[in-house]
Parts: structure tokens; sequence; C-alpha cells
């Protein structure tokens, strides 16, 4: 009765669990979804409100031209009182370039008008959008032949967009609770069961979860994106309408005025999304923006949007109709961008939930009857249980960090502009963090052994949340460079204390797969973070991400304070900080005397690092954004260098452990991350940018990367743990001090790099030198081997 009360306690545990990650993704989802949709919507509201200020623009600048005063324009009522009666706009008012008003048409219900936007005192030769104050304030300029000497602002109510973005996705917050209820349920029911199945059922529930709420997501957009499309084009379509109304009301020949024709080829450069626009009488086309079909009957196009507006009256003999189309492609166009963030932040929140149910899985098995079970497989199962519980926790604190660097980059030139610096110091905050991170590592390593893993572990991420706090704050280059040097000292805090932790719990057998867990759970977080982190700052700006990395901090210091066992420390005697630094010294001493080590570190380590730190997070942002990348799309580069390591992590660590074989595989890694850099830095060629084809070089080049840094950032670790050299004087004081000097390329990539952008500018060309410099490297690894196989070391080591 009590281990069936605990296993339903369990379950429960684990369903609620579930629930609140599931709801957690569908949420986050649902927000980016809203963000795309309120983005693209409104652009198309805002889009017809600037082709309707563009007719008043046309006119009046054609009188300004002539050198005509802007306060003696006539007709301007007329022009304005058409456009006014829509819908959707409020006013049309017009400014001198002091800013007053010179002119005012607004609609017969008497709206409520904003107090005019400080823009229209500093016109500009673009048109700009102010949309404070619960309105949409759209502001073009009006020039003479010589100077810009006032402005027509279009006013229109944001009341519209809000309730049709309200009306879409309120239905979807509804979905999400039930999908959420469902897959808890689901999990509470049949994670015993599912547990002893080899095949992932949990992961794959969740799968059809989040892709069942994706589908419902973007037919919702693309619902929308319709009415917004064909809301543009029948409202311009009734402005055009309104010019040709005396024509039709008169019974006018249209044959018997010049200029309609320019009238439609305006009409249609000013609304780039319209394909065809037309005046139709009695059936036939006599004006066509397609001069092919004047002449011929007008015939309904499937693959277009029609809007058709009738311009004489019923009973009038002579039928004329204007007919406006819009491609039904331009719907899915905008659709596809979205279908691409959905689709990174389907393998981001994989990631997250992923963990989480292989911790439910574990503890599942863990509850299960142990009767007639080997106790090596109890034992088995408790090992694997005790790691999944630190998978998230290294995760979230990768996670958080990597959520601002697919803007960071930028952020800090920022910074160091607005503090009087040059931009070459928006790459000191890099350095200084993976210093500071460097410096950690030796006293985090005493401070493990005194006070075991779990204090270094919630230590660590409340420092990160700590400075990701200070980040949100209205500082100089300096306070940031602080913020960041406190960010290093948590993450190295928490890293040592992760690494304890595994060794303490992972058997011999899994040193290789222990090491892979701190890899897996880099990438992990760093592919999440960068696509999350890359959708979001677009709504929410960098102090929102900033503060949303705190709060992750939080709570995962929190989940490492719960679960986390604690471990006996194993205080030495006389063993102090000092202490600790003398036999790090010590051991230095020792492994630079080691032509095997240095050549491993050199030419392999600390070049993979500086890769990571100087290229993958530091120029490749840079370099994305000046050749047109999105910010979102520039998140989704950088996390393919994560896919690339993760897809290449596992296979590669159990050959290792499989065959003991790491040098010809730690070439292959250098080698091939030579190739990956040189395809990025084939981007900036200007032959491949106008083919078009520096999209795909630089998306095979970052994801080759990644994948030969899967080569090398597990087997590297094992290879100096297998060496003769570790055989020596101990396997712990090598990979330490291993861990420790490779962080030298962390520490001088972004400064190298920082320096080469600053002295032959942010070229892709520097990426492509630095591709052949770690090939090289490579070949003088594989060529300077020298000790005996490892084999042969481990049968020294064992005699």
């Amino acid at each position: 009765m009590i281990r069936e009360r605990a296993s339903l306690t369990r379950r429960l545990i684990d369903g609620a669990t579930m629930f609140v990650v599931t709801a957690l993704s569908l949420l986050l989802l649902v927000y980016v979804g809203y963000g795309e949709g309120k983005r693209t919507y409104e652009q198309f509201h805002v889009d017809k409100l600037i082709a309707q200020g563009k007719i008043i623009q046309n006119s009046m600048e054609t009188y300004l031209r002539a050198g005509l005063p802007l306060k003696h324009f006539v007709g301007f009522t007329t022009l304005a009182e058409p456009i006014v009666e829509s819908e959707d706009i409020d006013a049309l008012v017009v400014y001198d370039q002091a800013g007053q008003q010179v002119f005012l048409t607004i609609d017969k219900s008497s709206p409520a008008l904003p107090e005019p936007s400080p823009a229209i005192k500093r016109v500009k030769d673009n048109v700009e959008l102010d949309s404070d104050d619960g309105h949409y304030q759209v502001i073009l300029p009006l020039r003479t032949r010589f100077e810009t000497v006032g402005s027509v602002v279009v006013v229109s109510s944001t009341r519209m967009v809000d309730e049709r973005m309200t009306a879409s996705f309120r239905p979807l917050l509804y979905l999400v609770l039930a999908l959420s209820v469902a897959f808890a349920l689901f999990v509470t029911i049949t994670a015993q069961r599912l547990a002893r199945m080899r095949a992932p059922w949990l992961q794959i529930a969740y799968g059809l979860t989040f892709l069942a709420m994706a589908g419902v997501l973007i037919a919702t957009l693309i619902s929308l994106y319709s009415d917004g499309i064909q809301g543009k084009a029948k409202g311009s379509a009734s402005t055009l309408s309104q010019r040709l109304h005396d024509y039709v009301e008169f019974n006018l020949r249209i044959r018997d005025f010049d200029g309609l024709d320019k009238v439609f080829s305006d009409f249609q450069h000013l609304n780039a999304e319209v394909s065809e626009a037309a005046l139709i009488i009695d059936g036939t086309i006599q004006i066509d923006t397609q001069p092919n079909k004047v002449g011929k009957a007008w015939s309904s196009d499937p693959r277009t949007y029609e809007y058709v507006v009738s311009l004489s009256k019923p009973d009038s003999p002579r039928q004329v109709k204007l007919a406006v189309a819009v491609p039904v492609d331009l719907v899915y166009r905008e659709v596809e961008r979205s279908v691409k963030n959905f689709a990174a932040l389907f393998v981001a929140s994989a990631f997250l939930a992923g963990l989480f149910l292989q911790v439910a899985a574990s503890m599942q098995r863990l509850t299960l009857p142990r009767s007639g079970i080997d106790q090596r497989v109890t034992e088995a199962i408790r090992e694997e249980t005790a790691l999944n519980i630190v998978k998230p926790i290294f995760f979230l604190a990768v996670f958080l960090e990597n959520l601002t660097y697919s803007f960071l980059p930028q952020f800090m030139q920022g910074v160091a502009t607005t503090s009087g610096m040059s931009l070459g110091f928006a790459a000191l905050p890099f350095t200084i963090y993976y210093l500071f991170f460097a410096l950690t590592l030796i006293p985090s390593g005493y401070l493990s052994e005194r006070y075991g893993p779990k204090f270094l572990i919630w230590g660590g991420l409340l420092i990160s949340a700590a400075s990701m706090v200070g980040l949100t704050m209205p500082i100089g280059i300096v306070a940031v460079t602080a913020m960041r040097a406190l960010a290093g000292v948590g993450q190295g805090a928490l890293f040592i204390g992760i690494q304890a932790y595994i060794l303490a719990v992972a058997s011999a057998e899994k040193k290789t797969q222990g090491a892979a867990i701190i890899v897996f759970g880099f990438q992990g977080g760093m592919i999440s973070g960068m696509a999350i982190g890359s959708l979001l700052v677009t709504h929410i700006h960098a102090d929102g991400v900033f503060a949303i990395s705190a709060a992750i901090g939080l709570a995962a210091a929190l989940y490492s304070m719960l679960l986390i066992p604690r471990h006996d420390a194993r205080p030495r005697v006389n063993a102090g900080v000092g202490a600790t630094f003398r036999i790090v010294a010590r051991d230095m001493v020792t492994v630079m005397r080691s032509a095997d080590f240095l050549k491993t570190m050199l030419f392999i380590g600390v070049p993979a690092k500086a890769i990571l730190t100087g290229i993958i997070t530091f120029a490749l942002p840079l370099l994305l954004r000046r050749q047109g990348f999105q910010q979102e799309e520039i998140g989704q580069v950088i996390m393919l260098y994560g896919i690339g390591v993760v897809a290449a992590s596992g296979y590669v660590s159990r050959l290792v452990d499989r065959t003991g074989k790491t040098d010809a595989i730690l070439f292959w890694g250098s080698a091939i991350s030579g190739l990956g850099l040189v395809l990025i830095g084939l981007t900036g060629m200007t032959v491949l940018n106008a083919a078009g084809s520096n999209v795909i070089l630089m998306i095979a080049g970052v994801m080759i990367v990644g994948v030969a840094h899967g080569f090398i950032n597990a087997p590297v670790v094992t290879h100096v743990a297998h060496s003769k050299l570790a055989a020596q004087i101990g396997v712990n004081s090598v990979t330490a001090t291993y861990r420790f000097l490779e962080r030298i390329g962390h520490v001088a990539g972004p400064f190298l790099i920082g320096q080469s952008f600053l002295i032959w500018g942010e070229s892709a060309s520097i990426v492509t030198w630095a591709g052949v410099m770690t090939a090289t490297m490579g070949v003088l690894f594989i060529m300077r081997i020298s000790g005996p196989p490892v084999d042969a070391i481990e049968s020294e080591a064992t005699s």
C-alpha cells in the first residue's frame, strides 16, 4: 500500500511537471506566433495607411514643386474626405516644417486624436511611424524641388489591429490549456508502462502535442494574413474608386481622358502587393496594369484574391467596375517566415522538454519493483537517474547565457559607442567573461572538495542570475564588463560543480559519456537559447531578454537546491586555497614538459575554444547582420552549430569509449572545422553574394564546424586522460589542468577576432584565414604523434 501511494505521488508529480513544461513551451509558441502575427498584420495595416497617405502626398508635392507655398494649397478637403470616410483612418493632417497645423480633415464620428508626434518637427526624406498613445501616426514628408517644407500625417487607431489579434489568438490559449492537461494526464497514466519500452513514447507524444499546436497556429496566421492582404487591397481599391467616381457619375467616356493609364500605373507602384488593377466596362477591360489584357473580358484567377468595386448605379445601363487582384502566394510567403521560426522554436522546446521527460522517465524506472532484477541493473538505473537529474541544471545555466548571444555583440557595440569608446571595446566584455570563467575554476575545485558540488551549482546559478539583472540597468561599458566578469564567475563555479557531481556519481565505464553530458548540456542550451532569444528580442528587446535570463537562473537554482542530493565533502588536511594553487602550479609545470600534452592543447583544444568564442558567438552575429540577416535568422544560423555538435557527439563518444582511439578523430575534427570556416569566409565574396549562394554556404559552414567540434569536445578529454602523462601523475590532475589551460582559447578568441576586425574591418575573409590555420594545426597534430598506442599505455598503467 505504501509503495502504491508513493508510486501514485510520483506519477502526479511527474504529471504536474510535464503540465508546466508543456504549457510553458506552448505558451511560448503562441507568444512568438502572436508577435509574428501582429508584426505582419500591423505592417499590412500601416502599408495601407502609407498608400492612402501617398495619394495626398503626390498631389501636394506636384503643387509644391511648382514653387507655390504650402498654406495656399487648394483642394485638400476634396482629396482627404473620401480617404477619411474609410473605417481605417481617423484623420489626415498637414503640418509645416515648424510643426504647425496647416490642414485637418477628421472622420465624421469625431474620434479623439493623439498629440502630434514629435517627428513632425524633424521630418526626413523617409516615411516614419509613431505608434504611441493607442494610435498609428504615419508621417510622410512634403518636399519641394529643393527642401522639405512639411508633412502629411495619417492618423489611425490601433483598436482595429488589437481587436483582430485578440479575436484570433484568444481561442489558442484555451487550446494550450487543453493540450497541456491532456499531455500531463498521458504522462501520469502511462509513464511507468512506457518506461519499460525501448521506444521514446513520451518524447513522441510531446512532439505530436507541440506539432498539433503549431498546426493550429499556422492556420490562424494564414487566416490573419489573408484578411490583412485582402483588407489592404480593399482599402486601396476603395480609394482609387473615389478618384474615378466623377467619371462614372457624369457618364463620361473613359477614352476621352488622357492620363488614366498613369493613374493605374501609379496605383500599382504605391501598392506593390497588387498584381493587377483593371477598369472594366460592361465586362470588357478598358484599362489594365497588364496592357495585354485590354479589350478582353475579365476572368477570375484562382491564384489571386480579387476585390471588385462597382462604380456605377445598379440601374445604370453602363456597368463600370474596378477590379484589384493580389496573389495568394503573398500569404504563404509571410507564413513561411513564421513556419521557419516555429521550427526553430520546436527544436529549442524539444531539447528543454526532452530533458525533463528524461528525468521523469528515470524517476519512474527508479520506483519500479526490483524483485528479480540483478543488483548491477539496479545500480545502473540509479546511476542513470543521478546523471539525468543534473542535466536540466547545466542545460538551463547555458540556456540563460545563450539567450543573449544572438544580439549581445551588437548590444556591446551600442554600449561602447554610447560610452564614447571605439567599437573595438565591444570584444572586451566577451574576453573578460571567459577570463574570469577560467580564473574561477581553481578556487571552485577547492570549494567543491571542501563543501561538495551542490553549493557550487546553486551558488553559480544565483551569481549568473545577478549578472543578468545588472545588464537590465542603463550602465556604461565598464559596468557592463563587470557584469560579464560576474557572469564568468558564476558559470565557472557552476561548471566545476557539475563536473564534480558527475565524477561523484558516474562509474569509470562512463567517463566519456559523463563528459558528453556537459557537451550535450552546453550545445543543447546553446541551441535553445539562440533560437528562443533571437525570437524574443524582437518583441521584448534586450532588457526583457536579460530579465527572463535572470528569472531562469533563479528557477534553476531553486531546482538544484531541491533535487540534487548532498554528497559528502572530502576536505584534505591543510588543503587550503593556497595549497590548491600550489598543486595546480605543480601540475602545470609537469604537463608543460609533455610534448604530447602541449600539441593536443595548442593544436586541437585551444583553437576549438577560440573558434567557439571568437567566431561563432562573437564574429558570426556581426557578419550575419552586415549581410542582411534578420535578428531571428541570426540565432537560427548559429543554433545550427550546436545541432551539429550534438549530432556528432553522441556517436563519437560511444565510438571512443568502444575503441579507445582518439588521434584520428581529433585530426578529422580539426580538418573539418577548417573546411567549415573557409565556407563561412567565402560568404563575404561579392560574386557569391550576387549569385545568392552566400546563405547556403553560411548554413553549410556553420553546420560543418558544429559537426567537427563534436569530434573534439568530449574525445579530447578522453585523449589526455588516456595519455602516458595521465598514467604518471593521475587522470584527475591531467584532465583538470587541461580543462583550465584550454580556456586560453576561450579568452583569446574574442580578443583576436575583435582586434582583427578593428584593423582589417568586419570582413568574412578573416574567418577564411582562421579556417586555413585550423586545418594546418590539425595536420601538425597528426604528423607529430609519437607516443605509444592507447592500448599499450593502459597495459603499462595496469602493470
